[in-house]
């Protein structure tokens, strides 16, 4: 297949600053270009955008659960103690964490931005072998130790979660 990768996801929002500080401070992206009143371009690392943030229309409502559309974005950390820290970051900023599960594969937290936008930030576990146990969705208690290990073959078979409804 030609396609190789997402490029950048576009969202809008209704406030451009809160965006500003949301993504900027709390998530530590960097601000790579500013069209005032407009949009806003971010990055991780020497990308030119990884997210592009654009102001929406006056009296434009919040993301929800029930709107069509992107259902979260999710971010790679490099490891473990990365979304541990994130979590932990988020929590400090007064940023709600919805949930946090072990997906065998990987671990995630999840959260909203300022406009209910979902987010997702999980590392890889690249001892669990997806391929054969499959994708699983248990809850996690992000502060134990042990959450950094991988889930049993076994317990992940035992949950038998294997397609979220609220991806």
């Amino acid at each position: 297949m030609a396609i190789q990768r997402t490029g950048h996801v576009a969202i809008r929002v209704r406030d451009l600053e809160a965006a500003k500080r949301f993504y900027g401070d709390i998530l530590g992206m960097k601000l790579g270009m500013e069209i005032p009143g407009q949009g806003l371009f971010f990055r991780f690392n020497s990308y030119h955008h990884d997210l592009a943030v654009f102001k929406a229309r006056d009296g434009a409502e919040p993301a929800s659960k029930n709107h069509a559309g992107v259902a979260h974005i999710a971010l790679v950390a490099d490891d473990f103690d990365t979304v541990l820290g994130m979590y932990r970051r988020l929590r400090e900023h007064g940023v709600p964490v919805s949930r946090t599960i072990d997906h065998g594969a990987t671990k995630s937290i999840y959260f909203s931005d300022p406009d209910g936008i979902e987010l997702e930030i999980y590392c890889e576990v690249p001892e669990f072998d997806w391929r054969h146990n499959g994708m699983v969705r248990v809850p996690m208690d992000i502060e134990n130790e042990s959450a950094a290990q991988p889930i049993s073959p076994e317990r992940a078979r035992a949950m038998s979660l294997r397609l979220p409804s609220d991806l």
